[in-house]
């Protein structure tokens, strides 16, 4: 980049030195500067380019595959004759680099020569090299994409950027939760990780939706003080007796909704349909440190949660009822038969170790990285099983304030028209009638 700057130098130092060599040393000296200013200016563009993913980042990262596979030899050789030493390559493996959109994809070739079991386990290596995250690997025709994202932290969005929508809320750029499809939520975290903003970024968004949310905090955080909220009140728990009996009754909620579920497809005479099908309402449960409250109760009091606890998480998705479990530690102990396995999205927050991360995402080859501890809000995060990724919560500005932001709520904002309408079916009648009414069955 500064070689146009040192050839119009010397080009200026010609022209002098052919009209009047008396002036050749304040034109040196007028060139030198001149010379110098534009390599400072190449190397402040090449820096900004490179901090900010630019065309040099690129180009970095190709050559760092390409050295990747001369000095480790993948590639095959054999000597010219017998006379000469000297070997000629006979095969080189076609690499596919793609970047878009902070978005690395790199291919290898799955050809079935010597090096297609390096190129199946080269995914950490590739993180380390790119210092970038790996998320998805691909088996495509022929070759074996790897999907890694390129300083995830860019992917960071604000909490008042959530635009809940259609079942699905945005938690980064590129990662979406569904969670009609992949239903419950399972965060993890350690003291000061950011768990408890992040379940308040999740309630901000499922109250954007319309949906009827229930809060249970034992420990009488930030949580257990939105019961003063007007959209929350009589909704928010902190006593033993007060859970246990928001946890009885939001299954018992289900428990009716189920019958009337079934009611509705048989006057229907239908099948493949879920609670969205007959506008019914949304409700999701919110438990922070569900562990503490459990370990708090006898045997015969856990018996019961855990009964309660395990109907909703597996029956919960159809009939629209949603379950947020919040914990530093995701023992098996409270979560029996295979329950956590059925948490659609699994957050952890925070450095935790090898096996908090096992327990959390089950056995990975995951790399785990550490970030600096000025950065909150930090972990990972994996969506129906998917590949276990790097994760930035929501950042929530000093100036925004939940409590606030609730209090002024009166109704469900950020959704989109065939949202609004279907709350607006909801308006016009219960969730019942709304149903029977579109249904067509009489009350």
């Amino acid at each position: 980049m500064s070689l146009p700057f040192t050839l119009l130098s010397i080009s200026f130092l010609y022209l002098i030195y052919a009209r009047s060599p008396d002036e050749l040393v304040w034109a040196t000296l007028a060139a030198a500067i001149f010379a110098f200013c534009g390599a400072i200016i190449s190397f402040a563009v090449y820096k900004r380019n490179d901090n900010h993913n630019g065309f040099f980042t690129r180009v970095k990262h190709r050559q760092l595959l390409a050295r990747m596979i001369i000095d480790n030899k993948l590639y095959l050789a054999k000597n010219r004759n017998r006379n000469n030493p000297r070997q000629k390559i006979i095969y080189f493996p076609k690499v596919y680099y793609h970047y878009k959109e902070l978005i690395i994809t790199v291919r290898f070739p799955m050809d079935l020569q010597k090096n297609q079991d390096k190129f199946n386990r080269i995914g950490e290596q590739l993180e380390q090299a790119l210092f970038a995250d790996l998320f998805d690997i691909v088996d495509e025709k022929g070759f074996k994409a790897y999907k890694l994202i390129n300083d995830p932290i860019q992917n960071r969005i604000n909490i008042t950027d959530i635009k809940p929508d259609s079942g699905k809320l945005e938690l980064m750029q590129g990662f979406t939760w569904n969670y009609n499809k992949f239903p419950h939520a399972l965060i993890s975290g350690v003291t000061g990780g950011g768990k408890t903003y992040f379940i308040q970024a999740l309630l901000k968004s499922f109250i954007d939706l319309g949906a009827d949310c229930y809060i249970c905090d034992p420990k009488m955080s930030d949580l257990s003080q939105l019961d003063q909220v007007p959209i929350l009140e009589e909704r928010a728990f902190s006593s033993t007796g007060q859970i246990n009996k928001c946890v009885r009754e939001f299954y018992e909620q289900m428990v009716d909704r189920q019958k009337e579920y079934k009611e509705l497809l048989r006057k229907v005479g239908d099948i493949g349909k879920d609670y969205r099908s007959f506008n019914m309402q949304p409700k999701v449960l919110f438990f922070d440190e569900y562990v503490a409250h459990m370990s708090n109760l006898d045997f015969k009091e856990q018996e019961k949660t855990l009964g309660y606890m395990k109907q909703i998480i597996l029956l919960g998705r159809q009939l629209g009822f949603f379950l947020v479990a919040g914990m530093q530690r995701p023992d098996a102990k409270y979560f029996e038969d295979g329950m956590r396995d059925q948490f659609g999205l699994r957050v952890s927050l925070g450095q935790m170790s090898r096996s908090g991360y096992i327990m959390m995402f089950g056995e990975s080859d995951k790399n785990f990285k550490v970030q600096s501890d000025e950065v909150h809000g930090w972990g990972y995060a994996s969506i129906g099983g998917a590949y276990v990724r790097a994760f930035f919560a929501p950042f929530v500005p000093p100036e925004f304030s939940f409590y606030n932001y609730l209090l002024n709520k009166d109704e469900p904002s950020q959704l989109s028209d065939q949202s609004r309408q279907a709350i607006a079916e909801r308006g016009r009648g219960t969730p019942s009638e709304a149903a029977r009414a579109k249904s067509g069955v009489r009350s």
